[in-house]
């Protein structure tokens, strides 16, 4: 116990009076002032806030002194390559599962969001959104129909068609196909030659929201059909892309702000209609990719999270 009191000290969760009082108890069991101090302790390094010391917090309470301002000094470089608090611009914080946007000076609005899984990670762009998508198409990326899709299509049929999916000829097409039409031998992941497009409403992987930004990745910002996976604490769960939770509030926010009426989003909002709509007046939004691991917050207060793409490494070695 003595160990885990000096760790929370040293560190600022627990102050010199508070562990004083009990190391004179010599206690063996977790008081509540430790339990409290575990729990800000927990919530600065993103993890699961229940005053317990699962694996995880055993891990970050391992760190040491020196690891840390590795890590603080080596976020510090990254902070080279972006904003992460700009005037105008939206930034995701791809380890901290996390968006906020700011609008000429002031935070508009923060929400969580789901990153890329390790094995399908979310780059780091920089970019402007350009458009709204409301009720959007899903055209299914290569990788994600033959890894995920059309093994359970040849297992059943019918999958794509309780899912909403489209049979397109080709990219450049629009000509529909009977799934049903298609021979057998055509459903292997490999040999299909045509394209899948998932039709809109609340059943799509999109979500009633698309957000485009130019990028060489086909990677965009989008509501979704599952937003239970919010409520879960790690939240690399996606093919690449970022999932919003607050997507029809960001959708609201930016069209306001280029000149769009409420009226006018509460209509496109209720309607079934795909519809692109622009951002006005050159009032384009920058948006930011970021992968901090390591930063000090607006109240001084010093935040890590887990490095889940594995990229803080130093001579080949994770920092802890």
């Amino acid at each position: 116990m003595d160990g885990v009191v000096t760790v929370l000290e040293t560190l600022g969760d627990m102050t010199f009076f508070e562990a004083e009082n009990i190391r004179s108890k010599n206690n063996t069991y977790l008081s509540s002032s430790v339990v409290v101090s575990i729990k800000r302790f927990q919530e600065r390094h993103g993890l699961k806030v229940d005053g317990i010391i699962g694996t995880e917090t055993q891990q970050w309470l391992a760190l040491s002194i020196k690891q840390r301002i590795r890590l603080l000094a080596l976020n510090a470089q990254r902070l080279r390559l972006w904003s992460v608090q700009p005037s105008t611009g939206i930034v995701v914080n791809i380890p901290n599962y996390h968006m906020k946007l700011w609008l000429d000076g002031e935070k508009k609005l923060e929400s969580k969001v789901i990153v890329g899984h390790p094995s399908r990670q979310t780059p780091m762009i920089d970019s402007d959104i350009q458009s709204v998508v409301f009720n959007p198409y899903w055209n299914v990326p290569n990788s994600i129909m033959k890894k995920d899709i059309m093994p359970k299509v040849q297992k059943n049929r019918s999958y794509l068609t309780n899912n909403n999916y489209e049979v397109l000829k080709g990219w450049d097409s629009e000509n529909k196909i009977s799934i049903n039409t298609i021979p057998y031998h055509l459903l292997s992941p490999n040999d299909f030659p045509y394209r899948l497009r998932q039709k809109p409403g609340k059943r799509n992987s999109l979500g009633l929201f698309k957000f485009n930004f130019p990028n060489s990745q086909a990677i965009y910002l989008h509501d979704t059909s599952s937003h239970s996976l919010f409520d879960k604490h790690e939240r690399a769960l996606s093919s690449g892309c970022i999932r919003v939770e607050k997507a029809k509030s960001l959708a609201k926010v930016l069209l306001e702000y280029s000149g769009s009426s409420e009226q006018r989003f509460n209509n496109l909002y209720r309607s079934k209609k795909t519809r692109t709509i622009v951002l006005g007046n050159g009032k384009f939004v920058p948006v930011d990719l970021i992968y901090q691991t390591a930063w000090v917050d607006e109240l001084g207060v010093v935040n890590y999270r887990n490095d889940i793409y594995m990229y803080d490494r130093v001579q080949g070695k994770i920092v802890y």
